[in-house]
């Protein structure tokens, strides 16, 4: 079997992916950038190479193109943290296997994987890998994400966007942690990043708190008063709303966030639940930015949200009923 390249200037990725790839049985390489990977080519035959989509210097489309040139029958797979459709397209012009967005969906990179040098003899991927999550040794099943790990060990990440019925979102934020590899160390979403052996992880670092005290201060703005984020900014000491004024925010408030309230976070778990468990569609988002908001399809929810309401509950803020009560009677939510 050919081996891997993976072409990845963050370090800890990089690393993260040589080694998930190791451990799943194939042979692999990595370069950090561009003249760097087409140098192992020029040495060595790759059956596929795995490419972030910036990189210093050329980037990883210009640099596929001159790997092709040398190896006309080389696949590769690229991976972006700013995914568009029009790369996408360019991409695929390229002859890309397939364009995939960060966080990786791992799952879905090992069907690639496999589909493109075949599955391994050997299966000698560990069953369990161990990290230190806040200096506590954790064994965890690979495959499984640092949150999942975390709670599985009984330590608290806050989260209001993950279920366990829906794939990782990374919408809300709250689950950042610091994680740290060698000398390297990086904020990521918990939800979304799959642990790795020897991984250490930090749930209330300096950086963390500091950032996750910013994100519950917006989300207080745009939801004030809602329990899950009341028992938050208790834990965190944020200040600033009047608790005898949680549903409305007061003009003598010292919060740094003046936003209207709408009783939406964006966690997406309303639109996620009804996608991917239900197959229905009824409500979506629309808008991008601070324009971006969550929307009942009236064509859709009136017939089929009132047989379900499955995700009424999952509604952090306890808004999605009353938004839904205004579809039926005809007014848009």
């Amino acid at each position: 079997m050919k081996p891997i390249l993976v072409v990845e200037d963050e370090a800890i990725m990089r690393e993260s992916l040589r080694d998930w790839l190791t451990d799943g049985g194939y042979q692999v390489e990595s370069a950090e950038q561009g003249d760097e990977a087409l140098a192992a080519i020029e040495e060595q035959d790759f059956g596929l190479l795995i490419l972030d989509l910036k990189l210093p210097g050329e980037d990883g489309l210009e640099v596929l193109r001159k790997a092709k040139e040398r190896r006309p029958q080389l696949n590769g797979i690229i991976i972006t943290a700013y995914p568009s459709v029009e790369t996408a397209v360019e991409a695929m012009k390229e002859g890309v296997i397939d364009y995939l967005p960060k966080p990786i969906d791992l799952n879905e990179l090992e069907k690639l994987v496999s589909k493109t040098l075949g599955p391994v003899q050997v299966e000698i991927r560990p069953k369990t890998v161990t990290l230190v999550i806040d200096d506590r040794e954790v064994k965890a099943e690979q495959g499984t994400t640092i949150l999942e790990a975390a709670h599985s060990a009984g330590i608290d990440i806050p989260t209001l966007c993950y279920h366990k019925k829906l794939a990782p979102y990374g919408a809300c934020r709250l689950c950042t942690v610091e994680i740290v590899r060698g000398q390297q160390s990086q904020l990521v979403a918990s939800c979304c990043y799959p642990v790795v052996d020897g991984l250490v992880v930090k749930t209330e670092s300096e950086q963390v708190v500091k950032g996750r005290k910013m994100l519950l201060k917006l989300m207080w703005a745009r939801a004030p008063g809602i329990e899950a984020l009341r028992n938050y900014r208790i834990k965190y000491g944020i200040t600033g709303v009047k608790t005898a004024e949680d549903y409305g925010i007061s003009s003598a408030s010292t919060t740094k966030f003046e936003i209207e309230p709408t009783f939406c976070i964006l966690c997406g778990l309303c639109v996620r639940y009804c996608a991917e468990v239900k197959g229905r569609n009824a409500i979506g988002f629309i808008g991008r930015g601070t324009e971006r908001e969550v929307v009942f399809l009236p064509e859709i929810a009136r017939d089929e949200c009132s047989k379900c309401e499955e995700c009424f509950p999952l509604c952090p803020t306890g808004a999605l009923p009353s938004h839904f009560a205004l579809i039926k009677e005809g007014h848009p939510a």
